[in-house]
């Protein structure tokens, strides 16, 4: 039994002011711990519990990996693969139990983790995503790609074993994007931001894990900025 087996098909590996992580770009960080949680309808996803520039977070960034019927989450599912032949791992094994600080406050939390994807470096490229939910704006952050810390290779390139740092590069021109939705623009965002985000916060989305499924303990230390 195992939680996922990486792919090696051309299709699967083809790439497509505070040290928090609030803006696109590409962001070079630890991933300490890869948390799954379960949705109400029963999706997989996996959010990241990483350290960027000192700074310990919790990344929701939207890798659903599977559907509600079980079945692979197209567009997770593949950025997922990709962070599996990056990581050099041909088999995750079942999420294990662990306390992450990360409640309220920073309170430990028991979730499950992955830990044959625990302590990885890499570097990942986030989108903002802006939309509207029960009239309250929703932000997002939609993890787009990753590469290989060490010379931003992709996982196409590591697969096919070519020149490591051509795919990064083409990134390189969407490295800004941001999604807006629902009439949204960069004005309205700008000045929501400015105004400390009223009416909704930043993580308050669907993102959010909903629930953890039981398998199978580790604790980690809370953030170091404490």
């Amino acid at each position: 039994m195992s939680f996922a087996n990486a792919s090696k098909k051309q299709e699967d590996v083809k790439q497509g002011g505070s040290n928090h992580i609030t803006a696109s770009g590409v962001y070079p960080i630890a991933i300490l711990a890869p948390v799954v949680s379960v949705s109400k309808g029963g999706s997989q996803s996996v959010d990241l519990y990483a350290e960027h520039l000192g700074q310990k977070q919790i990344v929701y960034g939207n890798l659903r990996v599977t559907n509600n019927d079980g079945s692979p989450n197209k567009i997770g599912a593949k950025i997922f693969n990709q962070l599996l032949i990056i990581a050099g791992v041909d088999t995750v094994a079942d999420p294990v139990s662990a306390e992450l600080p990360i409640g309220k406050k920073e309170a430990m939390k028991e979730v499950d983790i992955l830990e044959d994807l625990c302590d990885l470096e890499v570097l990942m490229r986030i989108q903002m995503e802006y939309s509207v939910f029960d009239g309250n704006i929703q932000e997002k952050k939609i993890i787009k790609a990753f590469f290989r810390a060490e010379d931003r290779a992709t996982a196409e390139e590591i697969v096919n074993e070519e020149t490591a740092g051509a795919g990064y590069e083409r990134e390189l021109k969407y490295v800004n994007n941001i999604t807006f939705k629902d009439g949204l623009d960069e004005a309205t965002i700008k000045q929501w931001i400015s105004d400390k985000r009223p009416d909704g916060t930043a993580g308050s989305g669907s993102s959010a894990p909903e629930k953890s499924p039981s398998f199978g303990s580790r604790r980690f230390g809370k953030s170091s900025d404490e």
